[in-house]
């Protein structure tokens, strides 16, 4: 069965359009295909201003408590500057502890501090450098005094080693000696070497002469009718009889240990040497106190003429702050403009810590707010704060300021919440109504004239922790470590160090 295929359709009117199209949408494809892909990007620039941080929480205006006021230190009262129903503004003076102790600290660390910054006189330089001459004098004398006791203890070391010696010299005869008799040994030994002398004879022609060994080498004639010297420290000998046998041979012992006095001689010697290193041991430590002495002198000359350090400054300023505070804890200051309601101590009654002195009544209005945890930990006591009023409209405001944050928290529907207590420092009482709705945004950081991102540009490596944005550079992401600081409302955070002003952030890829 045969088919014949019909190409009258491809001529049709609507096949070509249909074509053209086709055609179109195929180049397109491939054209763009063939170009390189742009990435686009959600920037922003880095900028330079300021910023603030505040904490915006609802609550009601109710009557203000009582305040009781405490002094931080326990004391004697010693003034009362108000009495009970006395209108008292915030900032007044209501009463102190005695303050003559305290005074006194203050007024000695802020001579200390002067003193520092005005540096020494001429009188203190003066009477440093006679210090100075003093311990240098002292220092010279204790040097005289250590030569003097080595010199002194050197003799009598010297004496008492020459008394050991010299302990009852005598010639002691050799075991095979065939002579029983002994040559005097006399003189006094003056050497400080300790050894001994070998004494032997022969014959020298018709006559004897003798041969010294040892300690020195020596030979001379022998005698029987006077003492002759041997050596060259001092000694003498002299033979009994004539003749005498010349195979017999004597030592001379330096010292003789042998002697009745050897003993008493040497613990004598060794007492010396005790006393002698005891005495210049003692010396040599007073020569090094002496310097020690003169380099501490020295020390505080240096310092008495040097100029304050910044640290040393700071010492002093720090140590004048603290005087102060101590003293401002003896003293009650209103915190808020009030009624006195309540006078509990008189002066001259001693008042603890714990105690109350005075009760102050507000005859303005408090708020008591709930903050979130989250938000607690930015606010301290005396942050100001800025309140409006549904009732009144945003345009009129009142000044406040964060009078307690209670330590204890509370939980409402799971969330931990922190008791606030807002006092208003000025209102109007004939529009103010306790119960109205207030809106308080407390002011709690700024910072003037710094770098700041949007805090959703900063990203955080996983790894490391490290903080970093990614900048624009030639249209690439170039990502650069930051150092954030304060978390700023609008969303913003402060650029420590990291980024420089107008470079382009990169908030997202679209």
């Amino acid at each position: 069965m045969a088919f014949k295929l019909n190409f009258g359709f491809l001529k049709s009117k609507k096949f070509i359009i249909f074509s053209v199209i086709a055609l179109i949408i195929v180049i397109s494809i491939v054209f763009l295909s063939g170009q390189g892909k742009i990435e686009k990007y959600d920037t922003v620039k880095v900028l330079h201003g300021d910023l603030v941080q505040t904490v915006d929480v609802t609550g009601n205006l109710q009557s203000s408590d009582n305040l009781e006021l405490h002094f931080q230190v326990p004391g004697v009262v010693s003034s009362v500057r108000v009495s009970e129903g006395s209108q008292v503004k915030k900032g007044q003076l209501l009463a102190n502890l005695s303050l003559a102790e305290l005074d006194a600290a203050v007024a000695a660390a802020q001579a200390s501090l002067d003193q520092k910054l005005a540096g020494a006189t001429l009188e203190q330089i003066n009477a440093s450098q006679k210090q100075i001459d003093s311990a240098q004098t002292a220092l010279d004398n204790a040097n005289k005094s250590l030569n003097s006791v080595i010199s002194q203890q050197n003799i009598l070391v010297a004496n008492s080693l020459n008394a050991l010696l010299n302990s009852s010299i005598a010639a002691m005869p050799s075991d095979n000696n065939l002579s029983t008799l002994l040559p005097t040994i006399s003189g006094s030994y003056s050497s400080t070497i300790e050894g001994e002398y070998g004494i032997s004879i022969y014959r020298a022609g018709v006559g004897y002469r003798f041969k010294v060994s040892g300690l020195e080498d020596d030979n001379n004639i022998v005698s029987v009718l006077t003492p002759v010297a041997f050596g060259t420290r001092g000694l003498y000998i002299q033979f009994p009889t004539l003749p005498v046998n010349t195979s017999d041979t004597w030592t001379i012992y330096l010292p003789n240990n042998k002697a009745n006095n050897y003993l008493t001689n040497l613990n004598n010697y060794n007492a010396a040497k005790e006393v002698q290193n005891s005495a210049i041991s003692s010396a040599q430590s007073a020569v090094a106190a002496a310097e020690a002495a003169l380099n501490l002198q020295k020390a505080n000359y240096e310092s008495l003429i040097a100029k304050p350090r910044d640290v040393d400054v700071a010492y002093y300023e720090a140590a004048l702050d603290q005087a102060k505070a101590n003293r401002n804890k003896a003293i009650l200051i209103a915190p808020i403009s009030g009624e006195i309601s309540k006078v509990y101590k008189k002066v001259g009654e001693l008042v603890s810590s714990i105690d109350p002195m005075i009760e102050l009544i507000s005859p303005h209005f408090e708020i008591d707010v709930d903050v979130p945890e989250t938000d607690v930990v930015k606010l301290k006591v005396d942050d100001k704060a800025t309140i409006t009023f549904d009732a009144l409209g945003t345009d009129i405001k009142f000044d406040g300021i964060v009078m307690s944050i209670e330590p204890s928290s509370t939980n409402i529907q799971d969330v931990v919440y922190y008791k606030v207590k807002v006092g208003i420092s000025e209102t109007e009482d004939d529009v103010l109504k306790s119960g109205m709705t207030t809106n308080i945004t407390v002011n709690t950081a700024n910072r003037e004239g710094v770098l700041y991102v949007p805090l959703r540009s900063v990203l955080t490596r996983n790894d490391t922790g490290q903080k970093y944005v990614r900048t624009l550079v030639n249209n690439e992401i170039v990502e650069k470590d930051v150092i954030t600081g304060l978390k700023a409302d609008g969303g913003l955070v402060e650029i420590i160090s990291g980024l420089l002003e107008g470079e382009v952030i990169v908030l997202k890829i679209l």
